[in-house]
């Protein structure tokens, strides 16, 4: 079937609804678009028709949306327009409105080589082909929507393209922070493992602490010491850790340290408390000769092995640049505070495990590793370990384990007592019947137990007897004055001179703890130097005085 010839030169010189029954075109639909919908919802399309010499741009009504539908109207495809009305736009133009038609055919492909109506308008008097080549460039209206077609892929291919780099951008954002934000939960959750395992409950900042510093017992509360926040000295007194913390026969918890040094630094913790935030007290300090140690506690106490701080780039991020400048500018702002984030999440971590190490090393240990000394009425107290660190000196060989045992120290044996030893310790007692000595047995109380006992858990565990009670009781408790009594070894030399030789011994201990640095051979002042040597090569003969006194 072919198109109607001059049918849209004789539509477009129309106006108003055509009801002439004899014209009927048959025309060609070269291009369909939906523009829209109407109030109701249905759709709107324009469809671009042509006779094969021109072409026109024609509304459909919408009561011919299911032959769109149903791909009757469509891209070449042939319709006999039964009837149409013509409007005309604001700027004058005129298009056809299809009210009703039919389908054909559809050959597939474009018929004839037409022309836009409105440009053959130019010069109405000429209809040759060749006549309107001379007004105006051909135009190929079907080719410009061919290209327009292509472009609109190629936007939305781009489109599509930017939207996935950026969503993949944004979720690598999210996937950083999430691994971030586990880093800091699994600190927290370990954080509050070890307070579980070792801390105590209730604990309340107005909580008196009793330290035995080196033999010297201070007391300060728990809120005065825990003042310098996200120290090793906050760490040791937060009670985070203070099932953990080595104590000694009276339950105060055992620093092995300078006392009085110690004893400075709590001071100004004490001025601390009292002062202005905008006008803290200066910093502790004592004279030249004791400077050294003191500033050895200060980082003890203070300092961190891990000293970066948050905010210090781990490593140097790319810039991202290939979207537009604020989205570029956004991306790249939060790529740098998670890099924050990161780094003080890393800051935070190595903190805690220098925390924990500091704890294990330097605060635990055993109430029987505490050695108490008496050096000529100053009483000293240090562990084991300190006195053993140089193992050629006389003082590493007088505290070694098997000769301290030898010195009487069995009295602090009795918290480690078996049930058996309880009961054979019950039947030395004199004026006990045998058969008592079996409940400590057939309940199985240790020696620590033994000694928590009292009138009521003497019954529980199945004694009857008053007198025996009462004979149970004041035994048990000449049994605590014993173990609380600590075995106190005299030292008859100068307490200044011993003093200065196991503040060494403990900086060197620190030092083989990884706590401190090497330390320097101790400041002595110049009129008991001569005293002082002596009693260095007393403890260290021969070549090994020259780890104290030096070559």
């Amino acid at each position: 079937m072919s198109l109607t010839q001059n049918a849209i030169r004789l539509m477009h010189s129309m106006s108003g609804t055509s009801n002439e029954p004899s014209f009927c075109p048959t025309l060609q639909v070269l291009h369909l678009k939906k523009i829209g919908r109407i109030h109701d919802g249905r759709d709107r399309w324009t469809v671009v028709l042509s006779d094969g010499n021109n072409f026109i741009e024609a509304m459909l009504s919408t009561r011919l949306n299911h032959k769109v539908s149903s791909v009757e109207i469509a891209r070449f495809a042939l319709i006999k327009v039964n009837k149409f009305a013509v409007d005309t736009g604001p700027s004058g133009n005129k298009f056809p409105i299809i009210l009703q038609c039919d389908s054909v055919l559809n050959p597939g492909s474009r018929l004839g080589n037409p022309e836009d109506i409105f440009k053959a308008q130019i010069n109405p008097s000429k209809t040759k082909r060749d006549d309107f080549d001379t007004l105006i460039p051909p135009y190929d209206a079907c080719a410009k929507m061919d290209e327009l077609e292509r472009t609109t892929k190629r936007l939305k291919s781009t489109v599509d393209d930017h939207h996935t780099s950026l969503s993949a951008e944004i979720q690598k954002l999210e996937d950083e922070e999430k691994r971030i934000r586990d880093k800091l939960q699994n600190l927290e959750e370990k954080k509050q493992h070890y307070a579980n395992e070792y801390g105590i409950p209730n604990v309340k900042d107005d909580d008196v602490i009793e330290i035995n510093a080196g033999g010297k017992i201070i007391a300060a509360r728990r809120c005065t010491l825990c003042q310098l926040k996200g120290t090793r000295l906050e760490a040791l007194f937060c009670g985070r850790w203070e099932q953990k913390l080595q104590r000694d026969n009276n339950g105060r918890i055992f620093l092995d340290i300078n006392s009085d040094l110690f004893q400075v630094i709590v001071d100004w913790l004490n001025l601390l408390s009292i002062s202005p935030e905008d006008d803290p007290p200066q910093p502790p300090s004592v004279d030249e000769e004791h400077k050294y140690t003191l500033n050895h506690l200060k980082a003890l106490f203070t300092g961190r092995r891990h000293s970066s701080f948050p905010g210090s780039p781990a490593k140097i991020l790319p810039v991202v640049d290939r979207f537009g400048d604020d989205v570029n500018k956004a991306i790249n702002e939060r790529w740098t505070s998670l890099q924050e984030l990161e780094a003080g999440a890393t800051f935070l971590d190595n903190n805690f495990e220098d925390e924990e190490q500091f704890i294990t090393s330097f605060a635990t240990g055993c109430t029987s590793d505490i050695i108490t000394l008496n050096v000529s009425g100053t009483i000293m107290a240090t562990k084991r370990a300190t006195l053993q660190v140089v193992d050629e000196s006389m003082l590493a060989q007088q505290f070694d384990d098997t000769k301290w045992t030898e010195q009487g120290c069995d009295n602090v044996r009795v918290k480690e007592w078996t049930p058996d030893e309880v009961s054979n310790w019950t039947k030395s007692v004199k004026g006990m019947q045998e058969d008592v000595s079996n409940l400590f047995i057939e309940n199985s109380i240790n020696g620590t137990e033994l000694l928590a006992l009292d009138r009521d858990g003497l019954k529980d565990i199945g004694v009857k007897r008053v007198g025996t009670i009462c004979l149970l009781l004041e035994e048990i408790g000449a049994m605590k004055e014993k173990v609380n009594k600590e075995a106190v070894t005299l030292i008859e030399h100068s307490p200044y001179c011993f003093g200065k030789i196991l503040d060494f011994l403990r900086l060197k201990h620190l030092n083989s703890l990884e706590l401190t640095g090497v330390p320097a051979l101790p400041s002595v002042c110049e009129h008991k130097r001569g005293m002082f040597e002596t009693v260095v090569r007393y403890y260290f003969p021969g070549d090994c005085s020259t780890l104290v006194l030096g070559s």
